[in-house]
């Protein structure tokens, strides 16, 4: 069973104990990330993830990674548009050891000038790498597209010339208004004695102080708004990647799980619809799927195709044929709980390890506030039925989408991409 605790400082703990195993993950979430970010500062909440491994007022950058491997564990973190995590794994026996080292790598950092300074070099190396995969442009442009001059378009990883202007004064700043108690989530699932758990949770982040300045830590956010088009990047490779993009539902919505049957039906595995006709039956693509991406307030459903240049008209004409027969109502009951089947397994699967259960908590605490058990999410999926169905579809597919292709101008046929509105 899940709990919540919630520290004086509005700090929230989230946890599950499960008996059965010797680990405990820890994870410490941060209401930061790009979508947070002004155009001027974009990257810097993953600026911040590298920065505060490489010291703090009681370990060096070695020190922080040797106590952690020195008795069998993991420490890592990572940045995504709405949050930022940092997270270790631990053999039971050392829960406080996991707490203490998180707690000093996030309150205690040195921010050091030419540690900042050597760290930019290597995230302007990562953005070059990206400059490099078709995929990563292709996304990135999809992003330009349909959250045009919005938060959610800024990269993660941020631009050269947003990553070059970042320096400690900035970083500071950003901490102060971001890293607050009420921007934070501590979620832990293994094995622990609950009481505990919580004297840790006090004693290393109880006295984490609130700003004084009403206006930090707020998030001066407004629900997105999904721009519709077209945008072809030109790159001399030998293959078209194409992404094909519906407005969806945000995490908020219990409709997104009736788009995530949907999009397993279209493109969701070997047996999906995509795959066998167009892979299968046609052998005009090696890589087709669908897949839905969420926000809190927003999310997306986006069919991926990589083909021969030459071949992308008959690859889109033959999506549309397919999205026109899910627009028609043609969707067999059969597949809809095979699909429903597969979600719930992919979940339970995704679900068996500490690791797995520490993030989808902590998660579901920093963006919707609310614990989420299995049960009640396999109880939404169940009660998921073909009519239902047929209706997101109707209402998803009917709307003008957006497309995004990365490939040889010269050897593709652009004008197909003018039509984005499905017709019966």
């Amino acid at each position: 069973m899940i709990k919540l605790h919630t520290l004086s400082n509005g700090i929230r703990l989230v946890y599950e104990k499960i008996d059965t195993v010797k680990t405990v993950s820890i994870g410490i979430w941060v209401l930061a990330g790009s979508r947070y970010e002004t155009k001027k500062i974009n990257g810097i909440s993953h600026f911040i993830e590298h920065i505060l491994f490489k010291g703090t007022k009681n370990r060096s950058s070695k020190e922080i990674v040797y106590e952690i491997e020195s008795i069998g564990g993991q420490i890592n973190a990572f940045t995504a548009k709405e949050y930022t995590c940092f997270y270790v794994r631990v053999l039971d026996e050392f829960l406080q050891k996991g707490f203490d080292i998180l707690s000093d790598l996030i309150l205690n950092p040195v921010i050091a000038i030419d540690e900042v300074e050597k760290e930019k070099t290597v995230i302007i190396e990562e953005i070059n790498m990206t400059k490099d995969d078709p995929e990563e442009i292709l996304y990135q442009s999809l992003n330009d597209l349909i959250w045009k001059n919005q938060t959610l378009s800024y990269p993660i990883i941020g631009k050269e010339s947003t990553v070059k202007k970042i320096d400690r004064t900035k970083i500071e700043d950003y901490m102060r208004k971001r890293y607050m108690p009420q921007n934070i989530v501590i979620s832990v699932a293994g094995n622990f004695e609950e009481e505990k758990l919580v004297e840790f949770v006090e004693m290393y982040f109880g006295d984490w102080k609130c700003s004084n300045n009403k206006k930090d830590g707020v998030n001066f956010i407004s629900k997105p708004v999904f721009n519709r088009g077209a945008v072809i990047k030109n790159k001399k490779i030998d293959q078209a990647h194409l992404a094909i993009t519906f407005e969806g539902f945000g995490q908020e919505d219990e409709k997104v799980y009736e788009l995530l049957v949907l999009s397993n039906i279209l493109g969701g595995g070997m047996s999906s619809r995509l795959f066998q006709r167009i892979r299968e039956e046609l052998g005009l693509v090696y890589s087709i799927t669908s897949f839905v991406s969420t926000f809190k307030d927003a999310g997306v459903l986006i069919i991926y195709a990589g083909t021969n240049p030459k071949n992308i008209s008959a690859v889109y004409k033959e999506i549309m044929s397919q999205l026109r027969l899910f627009l028609k109502g043609e969707i067999l009951l059969d597949e809809v709980e095979v699909a429903k089947q597969q979600i719930k397994g992919s979940i339970i699967f995704g679900l068996e390890n500490t690791s797995s259960r520490m993030s989808n908590m902590g998660k579901n605490m920093l963006l919707l506030n609310k614990i989420m058990e299995l049960e009640h999410i396999t109880r939404i999926i169940d009660s998921i039925d073909h009519t239902k169905v047929i209706d997101t579809a109707r209402e998803v597919l009917s709307k003008e989408f957006s497309v995004a292709v990365v490939g040889n101008k010269k050897e593709m046929d652009l004008k197909i991409f003018e039509q984005r509105v499905l017709t019966q």
